[in-house]
Parts: C-alpha cells; sequence; structure tokens
C-alpha cells in the first residue's frame, strides 16, 4: 500500500514539475512571437502564435492569439487570412474588445474590394456595440467612404453626418466636412 502511494507521489510530482516546464517554455515562446512581431518578421511570428494555440501559456487568451496572428496577416497584407482570424478572436472574446476586432474585420473585407461586405461589418459596431464609444463614429466614418466609393451618396452623407456627431472631436469636424462635401 505504502509503495503504490509512493509511485501515485512521485508522478504527481513529475507531472507537475512537466507543467510546469511547459508552462515556462509557453511564456518564452509568447514573448519571442512579441519580439519578432515588433521586428516585423510577421511570418515567423504567425508560426509561433499557433503554435501556442493548442497551450497558449497562463493570463495569456487564445483571443489574444487569434489576434495577434490576424495583426501579423494584416501587416503581411493578407486580408483574407486577417479577416478569418479576427472572426475566430471575436468568437473568445470579451464584450468590451469585440468592436475593435469587428471594425479590423471590417476594415479587412474593405481591403479585399468587398465594399458592399465591408459596410455590413462596418455597420454591425453600432447595432451590436452602440455603447462603444469612438468605434461607433469610426464605424459610420468607414461606412460612408464605403458608399461614397460605391456611388451611394445620400448615404454615405448620412454616415458621415453620424460619424460627426456633435463635432466636438476632430474626427468628427472632419465626417461633418465630409457629409457636406457628399452633397
Amino acid at each position: 500500500m505504502k509503495r503504490g502511494l509512493y509511485v501515485v507521489i512521485i508522478l504527481s510530482v513529475l507531472f507537475f514539475l512537466h507543467d510546469l516546464s511547459h508552462a515556462a517554455t509557453a511564456v518564452q515562446e509568447y514573448h519571442k512571437a512579441n519580439k519578432l512581431f515588433t521586428a516585423g518578421n510577421y511570418s515567423k511570428a504567425i508560426t509561433l502564435y499557433q503554435s501556442l494555440l493548442a497551450g497558449p501559456p497562463r493570463g495569456v487568451s487564445t483571443s489574444v492569439l487569434h489576434t495577434r496572428i490576424a495583426d501579423c496577416y494584416f501587416r503581411l497584407e493578407d486580408y483574407r487570412n486577417a479577416r478569418e482570424s479576427y472572426r475566430k478572436a471575436l468568437t473568445e472574446q470579451d464584450e468590451a474588445e469585440r468592436p475593435a476586432t469587428q471594425y479590423w474585420i471590417g476594415f479587412s473585407t474593405l481591403l479585399m474590394g468587398k465594399d458592399a461586405e465591408a459596410l455590413d461589418e462596418f455597420l454591425k459596431i453600432p447595432e451590436q456595440y452602440p455603447d462603444s464609444g469612438m468605434w461607433v463614429s469610426t464605424a459610420y466614418y468607414w461606412a460612408g467612404r464605403v458608399c461614397d466609393r460605391m456611388g451611394k451618396k445620400k448615404q454615405a452623407k448620412d454616415y458621415f453626418r453620424k460619424a460627426g456627431g456633435r463635432g466636438k472631436s476632430a474626427q468628427e469636424r472632419f465626417a461633418l466636412e465630409k457629409s457636406k462635401a457628399a452633397e
């Protein structure tokens, strides 16, 4: 009986030490991926971030990893993969992080040349996250730009006006000027 207890204790300690070793390695890999990102080596950073998805370091969620992967793809101008990675991040994020990610989904879609889809993606921000502050006006501004690009001047004007709000910030004043210019 004692021998079985010793075996269980030894195995438990070994598993614990293995987990500590894995956790330390994951943290090191995450920091290495961040350094690669900062240095502009996005392809290598993607590979490291993707390897961490199976076992992220403590304190780093998979949504953060998906966002970092998406940011790498975006900087590589691979907007299709960026959009898909942002979408994966969105499904796992806290409510407060979602408006920014939704914006990047819309912007990636716009850069892919899919104007109608981009418009839909931008408009999800005021619809789903109406209290997200500047993200709402930013979404309306880009919805206006998309409509303007599509030749929908009246819609563009309306979205620019919504983006302009009360005209207090420089961004709001600029959007209001765009609204007047769209007439």
